[in-house]
């Protein structure tokens, strides 16, 4: 009688104990000569095997009600995320073939939510030749899922990285064409003047200022990248007029717009004003209306348009030039796959003002698109939601 009353006792005790860790207890006996048929271990109403333990935690962590469970344990089966049944079932059926210790981690939905499971159990393998499993699960979704969102950033950051060098790469070998040209007329500009031959001096001069621009073009879309990279470039929003902006860009282009006869007509709301970036718009309008001049024909027209719908103000700057083949414009806007081709007047670039463009806009909330026919023209939009105008 106190035999039976001790051993109620320590029974008592392990369960409280049990019942107590944070961690799923369990102990099953599978059968032996059932324990290798996969189509067993898939089924949810014929289990290979009867529980004979579990503790409160391993029902609160799977959801299950005891009863049910210990009835039929193979409606745990059901609880498995689909995609990850196949490697359970498995490893069961190589565990129980080798009588080795069975280690699983997988998905489990539980009220239509996915949670991380953690299985782990050791055999004993009984005189009949039937198994006892002794095991433990955790819950371990918050550990899986950092290790998800730290190898998210991770591929992020590799993918930053590699992006960044190539843009460096391709500034760093494009920088060379204006600077080697710079040098070059330079010292033939230094001979003739030495000669005294100054016939030619005033086109070695356009020469040397044409390539400084372009270099000086390349380098300040460089510090602006690199400023919007960095977080050092401010976000600083303020009232202005889009007119006023157009004009203070325009006296830039006119020059080049006037050596290739490219009519610049303006098609923008009076008096509209813009609560806005004022210098990163700027840019985005400078790279545009370059571009456009860039890729037109001599005698051809750039045009640029505002019109306000009931979101959003919709800019755009349209040019009657080469066009851009269907298959390249989907290149656009992407550091990893710049897209660049020769002006018209053998102008260079290196296609990353489209991707500060986009940066930009982007600042804004806005979005930014391209419409194109091949050797018809194209035309870039640009978007400002009216939530940030006024």
């Amino acid at each position: 009688m106190k035999k039976a009353k001790g051993l109620n006792t320590e029974r008592e005790l392990y369960a409280e104990l049990a019942n107590a860790l944070p961690c799923g207890i369990y102990r099953t006996k599978v059968f032996h000569d059932i324990s290798l048929i996969g189509e067993k271990w898939a089924s949810s109403n014929d289990a290979p095997y009867v529980i004979e333990f579990a503790n409160d935690t391993f029902f609160k962590i799977l959801n299950l009600d005891r009863q049910d469970f210990e009835r039929n344990p193979g409606i745990i089966i059901d609880l498995i995320y689909e995609a990850d049944k196949a490697e359970f079932i498995k490893l069961n059926v190589e565990a129980n073939l080798y009588v080795t210790s069975f280690t699983w981690e997988g998905r489990f939905m539980i009220d239509n939510s996915p949670i991380w499971i953690h299985f782990e159990s050791t055999p004993t393998r009984l005189a009949n030749g039937d198994i006892l499993w002794t095991g433990t699960l955790y819950d371990i979704s918050k550990r899986k899922n950092a290790e998800m969102e730290i190898a998210l950033k991770n591929q992020e950051l590799e993918k930053l990285n590699a992006e960044k060098v190539k843009f460096l790469s391709i500034v760093a070998h494009d920088l060379k064409s204006p600077f080697n040209s710079i040098v070059g007329f330079s010292e033939i500009l230094k001979e003739k003047i030495i000669e005294k031959d100054y016939g030619k001096i005033g086109e070695f001069a356009d020469s040397i200022l044409h390539s400084s621009s372009m270099a000086m073009d390349l380098l300040n879309t460089l510090m602006e990248w690199a400023q919007s990279q960095t977080g050092r470039m401010e976000f600083k929003p303020e009232h202005f007029e889009i007119e006023t902006l157009i004009e203070e860009v325009l006296p830039i282009y006119k020059n080049i717009a006037l050596q290739k006869s490219i009519a610049i007509n303006l098609n923008l709301p009076h008096n509209k004003t813009v609560f806005a970036d004022k210098a990163m718009i700027s840019t985005i309008f400078r790279n545009l209306i370059s571009n456009a001049i860039k890729f037109t024909m001599p005698g051809g027209e750039v045009t640029i348009s505002a019109v306000e719908t009931q979101n959003e103000i919709v800019f755009s700057v349209r040019d009657t030039g080469v066009g851009i083949p269907l298959n390249n414009i989907g290149k656009l806007f992407h550091i990893d796959q710049s897209y660049s081709t020769p002006g018209t007047n053998k102008e260079k670039g290196t296609g990353f003002g489209l991707i500060l463009c986009k940066e930009f806009v982007e600042k804004h909330g806005g979005i930014i698109r391209v419409e194109s026919e091949d050797k018809i023209g194209s035309t870039f939009y640009f978007t400002l939601p009216l939530t940030r105008i006024l």
